[in-house]
């Protein structure tokens, strides 16, 4: 069993689809499908319902994901203690980043960094398995957004924070197709695209924004993936309305494929933070630590 196979597997099941998956790993989707097909093929067994849309993960497949992550992780872990073996020798970083931070502000990061010299290898993630991969060892720093008030459930006590920018939760849809959503509001009902209670962005979105929802109807939840990649080619695809970071979605605003609309719904501000271990010393993570924050915001 590759390794590569278990990530592609956990990738559906975490998207919810192997387009959404596809995005999460990089790959172009035809390209993604025929490298499931090949997983089969190679153990040969079913693993995906395709008569289904979007195609899904089997019952057999659903209850082994917890050991697939384990197995995962231990492989992922192995793989850093070697690394951290010849550490020294090397100018190596590993960071872990929210999806919507991988697209929209580590290419930047990266190239601000370049006269660092450092060989990085970015991660993306949800924001709870972005501190994951901190706290167990597996990165040397996390980049996830914050807001005021909501813990990182994770002890003061171990870890350091900075913020080092800031950005916005904005309501953005299909500028093609503001007659359908017009029609919607007209009916006393707002489609949205939802994010699972359970993460970060789910969390924030049914505390913080859906109670100040009542003057634009009722939210209807048209589709839910923690992908903000996905997400955002929901809104372009006028299924519902997305609240995307303001990062993220600056370029398709710029261009008028999406509508920006803050200025009938609500929106929400974040911060950019970085966090790292303080029990886990590194020269590296220091030089970077002292610049991030002017590199980034400046």
């Amino acid at each position: 069993m590759r390794h590569e196979w278990l990530k592609d597997l956990l990738a559906v099941a975490e998207a919810g689809s192997f387009q959404a998956a596809a995005e999460a790993r990089g790959v172009t989707q035809p390209a993604f499908s025929r490298r499931l097909r090949q997983i089969e093929e190679q153990l040969d067994a079913q693993l995906f319902d395709r008569s289904q849309r979007p195609a899904r993960i089997l019952p057999h497949v659903s209850a082994s994901l917890d050991q697939i992550r384990e197995l995962s992780d231990g492989i992922n872990s192995l793989t850093l203690s070697l690394r951290q073996g010849g550490r020294g020798l090397h100018n190596r970083l590993e960071i872990a980043c929210q999806h919507a931070i991988t697209i929209s502000v580590a290419p930047g990061l990266m190239d601000r960094l370049r006269a660092f010299d450092l060989k990085v290898r970015m991660r993306s993630a949800n924001r709870e398995d972005c501190l994951a991969l901190l706290l167990i060892g597996q990165v040397e720093l996390a980049l996830v957004y914050d807001i005021d008030g909501l813990p990182l459930a994770v002890s003061g006590d171990a870890i350091a924070r900075t913020t080092i920018a800031g950005d916005r939760l904005v309501p953005v849809f299909s500028a093609s197709a503001t007659d359908r959503l017009n029609a919607d509001f007209q009916r006393g009902e707002l489609p949205i695209v939802a994010y699972p209670r359970d993460v970060f962005l789910g969390k924030v979105f049914w505390n913080r924004i859906a109670p100040r929802l009542a003057d634009a109807g009722q939210p209807v939840s048209r589709v839910e993936t923690a992908l903000t990649p996905a997400a955002m080619q929901f809104a372009l695809a006028g299924i519902g309305v997305a609240w995307l970071p303001q990062s993220l979605v600056a370029d398709e605003l710029a261009r008028g494929t999406l509508a920006d609309l803050s200025a009938s719904l609500p929106t929400l501000d974040l911060d950019l933070i970085a966090v790292r271990r303080l029990d886990a010393p590194s020269a590296v993570v220091d030089r970077v630590w002292e610049r991030i924050g002017g590199e980034m915001s400046g």
